[in-house]
């Protein structure tokens, strides 16, 4: 069984013009793990329904996600677009961030997406490293083959994590594959480039980086 898995949220609130993105990668969640972070995560939006547009309660939202209730656990997870921002963004483009936040991250586990809109309802989805879209169950059936008669997960674990899909599926409404689409795809560069400000790090075009590589080269060849 492997562990690496992403977690994606998308607030859309009332006072910003655009919805803001949360992305996270894990090096440690997988199965019951991930129901029961969807689970509580999304308990946690509806209870601050009101709040959404506050950076706080953004800031707060991305934690709870690194926090296994059931498990009394905490995994620090990473930012996946602040480390493209300090690491990738000197070698990608702008035009390429949703490709890297999206399909260029190691994944064992599958990943689970959140859409939240200004009143706090949430459509989910969970996939596997395929992206194919699963139920909650089917996930479980993926990711942990026999889990219900699993020696790993004891009685009480198993009953855990049936509570915790039935509080998902009476929650929040599974997305279509056109939903899933339109989250990975959506223009996400402003809120990058606000980001990218605050850290001092300027992001370029593509085709300006590609035209520095050139001139490099050149300056290269010349000395040689």
């Amino acid at each position: 069984m492997g562990q690496r898995s992403q977690i994606y949220i998308r607030i859309t609130d009332d006072y910003n013009e655009k919805p803001t993105l949360i992305a996270k990668y894990f090096q440690w969640n997988f199965a019951e793990r991930m129901i029961s972070r969807a689970r509580y995560g999304m308990e946690y939006i509806k209870d601050c329904a009101e709040y959404l547009s506050s950076d706080t309660v953004k800031e707060r939202i991305s934690k709870i996600f690194d926090v296994n209730f059931d498990m009394k656990d905490v995994a620090l997870s990473t930012d996946i677009i602040k480390e493209w921002i300090e690491y990738s963004s000197k070698y990608y483009g702008l035009e390429e961030v949703n490709d890297y936040i999206f399909n260029a991250q190691d994944n064992n586990d599958g990943k689970l997406f959140i859409d939240v809109d200004e009143k706090g309802n949430i459509k989910y989805c969970l996939t596997d490293y395929d992206m194919q879209i699963l139920s909650p169950k089917q996930y479980m059936d993926w990711d942990f083959e026999n889990w219900q008669n699993s020696e790993y997960l004891d009685k009480e674990d198993v009953e855990t994590c049936k509570n915790n899909i039935k509080y998902i599926n009476k929650n929040a409404t599974q997305m279509t594959n056109e939903e899933l689409q339109e989250f990975i795809s959506y223009d996400y560069s402003k809120q990058i480039i606000e980001m990218a400000e605050k850290l001092k790090i300027e992001i370029k075009k593509q085709e300006t980086i590609e035209l520095e590589a050139e001139q490099s080269q050149d300056e290269i060849d010349m000395c040689g």
